[in-house]
């Protein structure tokens, strides 16, 4: 199977990426089971202002239906995000029938079959109260705790992989003090935290397990394309998941003068 993996953050246009882009590559192909194929793409651009602000979201949002309507289109299984905030989560469904894979949805339904409370940890307060509301806007929200933060710039992170030791010790006290809230599995947020601990074999934080939450991207997409090709099990007629007509998505985009 053929799997396109979309970033939010500009792998391949900037190279303060190179490390991380690297790194995940890596992992991806490491998780990944024979004979599926791996093809990660960056966004041409990228704000962090995407997981704090909507507008920025909304501008970023375009740029990844963009990329899942071209994955179809190219032949891809499905289409896997990796951003740290679910954008596009209704509209990729309508716009596409291959199957699709949102990291925050994912992480949180992979926790909560692991144990009975999880929480964020994330690098920054506002980010924090936003993925705290999608979590109980998805069903989550009995089965968490308040989380927490470090206050840590996209740049910060970038260069942390060259010296990864004061930041994971910065992150390292912060999941100690989420542990204490009585969370068993915590949930990295952004992504380039997750790939740090993955790439220093951290697993557990003073009892608190470290979710890898990219690698499981890469198994439930496999998951969901046996599911969608084996079995014939499929999001049509699954209410707001179901795909729109191709005919009427076509339209649509001449309408608005996208096509």
């Amino acid at each position: 199977m053929k799997l396109w993996i979309q970033t939010s953050g500009a792998i391949g246009a900037d190279p303060a990426w190179e490390d991380y882009d690297r790194l995940l590559n890596a992992h991806f192909r490491q998780v990944a089971r024979p004979g599926t194929e791996i093809c990660l793409h960056g966004s041409r651009v990228y704000s962090p202002a995407i997981v704090t602000h909507q507008y920025p979201a909304h501008l970023h949002t375009s740029l990844v239906v963009e990329a899942a309507l071209q994955a179809e289109r190219e032949g891809y299984d499905a289409f896997v995000q990796t951003g740290s905030f679910d954008l596009g989560f209704l509209e990729i469904r309508e716009l596409v029938e291959i199957p699709v894979v949102f990291p925050i949805e994912t992480a949180l339904h992979i926790a909560t079959l692991l144990a009975p409370q999880v929480a964020f940890l994330t690098q920054n307060r506002p980010f924090l109260n936003r993925l705290n509301q999608r979590a109980r806007a998805y069903g989550f929200g009995d089965r968490l705790t308040p989380g927490g933060w470090v206050d840590l710039t996209p740049r910060e992170l970038q260069l942390a992989f060259k010296n990864p030791g004061p930041t994971i010790d910065l992150l390292a006290a912060e999941a100690k003090k989420i542990g204490e809230q009585g969370a068993n599995v915590l949930i990295c947020a952004g992504n380039m935290m997750t790939m740090l601990f993955v790439s220093q074999g951290t697993t557990e934080i003073e009892g608190v397990r470290i979710l890898d939450s990219l690698g499981i991207l890469v198994k439930m997409a496999e998951m969901m394309v046996d599911l969608h090709q084996t079995m014939g099990i499929t999001r049509r007629r699954m209410g707001m998941y179901a795909p729109l007509p191709k005919e009427e998505i076509r339209s649509m985009r001449k309408l608005y003068g996208v096509e």
